[in-house]
């Protein structure tokens, strides 16, 4: 972090532990177990460390929503981390509704990560592609869909959710499935009123360290809704690096500035002179993760 000029970072667990185990009571004990070690590693560095509580399955519906109280209510987790699906079930599931709702009571801040069950839909030929490789992307894209599609953004609004990767292929494809007949059809949204809810999501930038999508993403996401990511240790530290070059040498202009400040409602006259000038993406993506973790802002 020191070496790159990261001063803070939310940790999270991006593997699923029913990879791991097949117990469910072994995976609650895990989940316990990770969120009270990161608990005392925010303790040690509050200024550091923040973290995304891990829960079981939200197909363990009892032992998820008790692993949420607890993380958010004693151990002050600075959010949930959540995956795009368990098993062949999206986020907006009807089971999954009773964790939505615990989540909404607490006004959770919910960072998903994809995820996918086997290799049997990997490119085999001439050689293995495993579909992390390619589908990663498209994974967190079905899932968005399905949040907005299903109206769970809508009725667990207190909840705030960040997609990892940019949103996958989201910002790209909105527009288009927005626009198609059979979406209005289905969810009962107009196409404005899709795409409004598409660009409500927050944005993550692991892996979108490349200047065309970058630039996609920022005219996409709402104002405060780009936060930095870095994947690591998935991205070892040189990828780190080649990322956070492209970051720093984009740079926000001033209606864009004065919009996140709207959003946070802070006071422009406070702030004239960082309004009056160009704020690389790097200081504004911390801008914007301090608005959505004010604690940090201490």
């Amino acid at each position: 972090m020191a070496r790159n000029d990261i001063a803070t970072s939310i940790l999270s667990c991006a593997i699923p532990f029913t990879v791991l185990l097949q117990d469910a009571t072994e995976i609650a004990t895990l989940s316990r177990e990770t969120n009270e070690y990161l608990a005392s590693l925010r303790d040690q560095y509050p200024s550091n460390f923040g973290f995304f509580a891990t829960v079981p399955s939200l197909d363990d519906t009892a032992r998820c929503i008790e692993e949420i109280e607890y993380a958010l209510s004693n151990l002050k987790a600075d959010g949930v981390s959540l995956f795009t699906s368990y098993g062949e079930k999206y986020l907006g599931h009807p089971d999954f509704r009773p964790v939505w709702a615990e989540l909404n009571r607490h006004a959770t801040v919910i960072f998903t990560h994809p995820t996918m069950e086997g290799m049997e839909k990997s490119i085999q030929e001439p050689f293995l592609i495993p579909r992390a490789l390619i589908d990663w992307s498209h994974e967190t894209t079905r899932a968005a869909i399905h949040l907005i599609m299903t109206d769970t953004i809508r009725k667990f609004s207190a909840c705030k959710i960040i997609l990892s990767h940019g949103g996958g292929t989201l910002p790209f494809v909105a527009g288009r499935i927005g626009d198609i007949p059979m979406q209005e059809g289905l969810s009962g949204k107009k196409p404005e009123e899709f795409l409004d809810a598409a660009s409500s999501f927050y944005f993550d930038l692991a892996l979108v360290g490349h200047g065309a999508p970058l630039k996609l993403l920022m005219e996409f996401a709402k104002p405060g809704h780009v936060l930095y990511g870095s994947d690591y240790p998935f991205v070892q530290e040189e990828g780190v690096k080649r990322q956070l070059r492209v970051v720093n040498d984009v740079s926000i202009d001033n209606s864009t500035l004065t919009s996140i400040w709207e959003a946070s409602k802070v006071d422009l006259d406070s702030n004239s002179e960082s309004a009056s000038v160009l704020e690389p993406l790097s200081q504004v993506t911390r801008q914007a993760a301090q608005m959505l973790f004010p604690r940090f802002t201490e």
